[in-house]
C-alpha cells in the first residue's frame, strides 16, 4: 500500500529498530551496568581483602542467595514477616487515611492534631520498642506496633499535603450546586487527595518494612530480621548479606506493586501509561 509516494506497511509485528528497543528500555539497561560494575567492584574487593568475615566472597554469597529461596526455613519466617507489615500497614491505612482528610479539609483539626503529631512523630522509632514490648509482651504485637507507628505518619502527611493540594474553586462550583459535605468529601477531597494518598502508601510500606526488620532483631524470636541476627551471630556473613539483598529485593517489589496500583487508581496522570519511579 502506497500513499503519496512512499510505503506504509501493513506489518503489524514489525519489530523495533535497535535504538528504539535501547529508548524503551535504557532504565534496565543502566541498572544492569551498574549492577554489574558493583559485582565486579565487590568480587575483586573481596579477593583482595581475603576476610569473609567482614566481606564473603561473591560467589559464596550468590549461592546463599539463590539457595535460600528454596529453603522452607527462611522462607517461612519471611512469610511470617510479611504477614506482620501487611497487617501493620493497614492499622496505619485505617488510621491514617481518615485522620489526614480531616486535618487537610477542617482547620480546626489540622490546629487541635498538628501539633501532636509533629511531635509524636519525630521520636525514633527505635525508641518505641521498649514500650511496646511492655505493652504487648514478645511476638506479633510489638512488631505490628511499630510497623503502625512508622507507617502511620507518611500516610498523615502526604494527605494532608493531597486535600491542601486540590483547587478551592472546585469546593466553591461543589457548594453551589448544592452539595453536602459527604458529596463534597466523597466527590472531590478523596478523588483530588488520591494521588498524594498513594504516595504516603508507598513511602508508609517502606518504612514499614524496614521498622520490622530492626523490630525483629530485639522484640521477637521468629521472623525475617531475626534470621539476620542468628545469620550474625554465628557469623555467617554470606548468609547475612544474601539474606539482605532479599530484604532490599521483596522491598523494591512491594514498592513496585504499589506502583501498578497507582497506575491502575490515576492513570490519568501518565502519558502514554509510563510510570515513573
Amino acid at each position: 500500500m502506497e500513499r503519496n509516494g512512499s510505503a506504509i506497511s501493513t506489518d503489524r509485528t514489525a519489530k523495533l529498530a535497535p535504538g528504539d528497543v535501547f529508548e524503551k528500555y535504557r532504565g534496565t539497561f543502566y541498572t544492569i551496568i551498574v549492577v554489574t560494575i558493583l559485582i565486579i567492584a565487590w568480587y575483586f574487593a573481596a579477593n583482595r581483602i581475603q576476610n569473609t568475615l567482614l566481606l564473603p566472597y561473591f560467589q559464596e554469597t550468590a549461592w546463599r542467595f539463590f539457595t535460600a529461596w528454596f529453603d522452607y526455613r527462611i522462607m517461612s519466617n519471611l512469610a511470617l514477616t510479611l504477614r506482620r507489615v501487611f497487617t501493620g500497614f493497614l492499622y496505619a491505612f485505617i488510621i491514617g487515611i481518615p485522620l489526614g482528610l480531616l486535618m487537610g479539609y477542617s482547620q480546626t483539626a489540622m490546629q487541635a492534631f498538628s501539633p501532636i503529631i509533629n511531635s509524636v512523630r519525630q521520636v525514633p522509632i527505635m525508641a518505641w520498642v521498649p514500650l511496646s514490648i511492655i505493652w504487648f509482651g514478645l511476638g506479633d504485637g510489638p512488631t505490628v506496633f511499630l510497623i503502625a507507628v512508622s507507617a502511620v505518619f507518611p500516610l498523615v502527611i502526604n494527605t494532608i499535603a493531597g486535600v491542601h493540594g486540590i483547587d478551592p474553586n472546585y469546593y466553591n462550583a461543589a457548594r453551589s450546586m448544592g452539595a453536602t459535605l459527604p458529596d463534597i468529601i466523597r466527590d472531590i477531597v478523596v478523588p483530588g487527595s488520591l494521588p498524594s494518598i498513594l504516595t504516603g502508601c508507598r513511602l508508609a510500606m517502606g518504612f514499614g518494612w524496614m521498622s520490622v526488620i530492626c523490630a525483629e532483631f530485639i522484640a521477637t524470636s521468629a521472623g525475617f530480621g531475626f534470621l539476620m541476627v542468628e545469620a550474625q551471630v554465628r557469623l555467617e556473613t554470606a548468609e547475612l548479606y544474601a539474606l539482605m539483598i532479599m530484604s532490599g529485593l521483596v522491598g523494591f517489589i512491594i514498592d513496585k506493586g504499589f506502583l501498578i496500583v497507582e497506575k491502575k487508581l490515576t492513570s490519568w496522570r501518565y502519558k502514554d501509561g509510563i510510570v515513573g519511579s
